[in-house]
């Protein structure tokens, strides 16, 4: 099946909308000796049929080409409401040549008892002979819900703008992680510890990082490891720095929220206990446990952005005053891959600053 977000499937739907509107014309035009009255009902209903088909095509159009900038559906799982997650995470095309590698691997998550799958980028010194000793800092990149490892990789540019950042010495060399968040497809977790269901609070703080501290040549967990998440992932890293200071040195969410969502899509997350609820909370785990206990946090928000912006500002009002939490709020522009990724140059820089 053609992809929801390639360009052969826009090509088509354009070739397709060009081919219906010219055979109408053509129909319309062509000669023809009959009766008036018998060439409009021979041709009439036809070229209604063409021309509606077209316009049908060119929307479809307009929406794939808007999708394909927007990155709302990222696949035909993720249009029809189906399972987005469970398949193979695929690499081809995310790294061009001097941008490091990229490692597909799968990771037994203990806790739920089954196996779900990492991306780990690394950075070009990480196969430099002048680096085979050093121990490099983490960040781990959570992707939104639904989405992917290799869509959020994809869509913050982040082999390119990583790469980049290391050569100007705007942050030292660092590993990335992109564990799948979706461990119990297609249920939205909202990375909770669901009682008697899936561990994805733990499959985060501790599953993941135990795989690459045995595996990568990576610092121990604390200041120099950094959570970074888009929209839900993004609530998933404030809610990591502010659960497991002592795990994680800084967080940065990308256009995420402060408080978990319950919904049709998470089903039942806290079994009807309220401090459960409140534990897997950002804004009340902030208020509760008096700040982030030596860790920071970044919000960036955009003030047009419905899906984040009431949460955020919230927050920003909570942590008024407190160095450790910073934010950076644009002031046009909605809840889309396009306007965040412009700030991952930035939240690197900053994470850095603790490494």
């Amino acid at each position: 099946m053609l992809s929801l977000t390639g360009r052969p499937l826009l090509l088509l739907a354009v070739a397709g909308a060009v081919l219906t509107l010219l055979a109408a014309v053509l129909l319309a035009v062509r000669r023809n000796d009959r009766p008036l009255g018998r060439r409009l009902l021979l041709r009439g209903a036809p070229v209604a049929v063409l021309v509606v088909l077209a316009q049908a095509l060119a929307v479809s159009a307009f929406a794939l080409e808007v999708n394909r900038q927007y990155a709302f559906y990222t696949s035909w799982a993720d249009l029809t409401g189906g399972v987005t997650q469970g398949t193979a995470i695929q690499t081809n095309g995310l790294l061009t040549s001097g941008q490091g590698a990229l490692h597909v691997v799968t990771v037994h998550n203990r806790r739920y008892g089954r196996d779900d799958q990492l991306m780990v980028w690394l950075p070009p010194q990480y196969s430099d002979p002048a680096f085979a000793t050093h121990r490099f800092p983490v960040v781990m990149f959570l992707s939104g819900q639904p989405s992917s490892p290799q869509t959020v990789f994809r869509q913050f540019h982040f082999g390119s703008t990583a790469t980049k950042a290391i050569a100007q010495g705007r942050t030292p060399p660092f590993v990335a992680v992109f564990p799948t968040l979706m461990v119990a497809p297609p249920r939205d977790t909202e990375c909770t510890n669901v009682p008697n269901g899936p561990a994805a609070e733990n499959w985060l703080a501790y599953d993941v990082p135990g795989y690459l501290a045995a595996h990568y040549r990576v610092r121990p967990v604390g200041k120099a490891w950094s959570a970074m998440g888009w929209s839900t992932g993004g609530f998933c890293a404030a809610k990591l720095v502010a659960a497991h200071p002592d795990r994680f040195g800084s967080a940065v969410n990308f256009g995420g929220y402060y408080q978990p969502i319950v919904d049709h899509t998470t089903g039942n997350l806290f079994g009807g206990r309220k401090e459960l609820r409140w534990h897997n909370s950002p804004l009340w785990l902030y208020d509760h446990r008096s700040g982030l206990h030596g860790s920071r946090l970044l919000m960036i928000a955009g003030k047009q952005d419905h899906e984040t912006w009431r949460s955020t500002s919230l927050m920003i009002r909570k942590t008024a005053g407190d160095p450790a939490v910073s934010h950076i709020a644009f002031p046009v522009g909605g809840h889309n891959y396009r306007n965040y990724s412009a700030y991952l140059p930035a939240a690197l820089s900053w994470s850095a600053s603790t490494w």
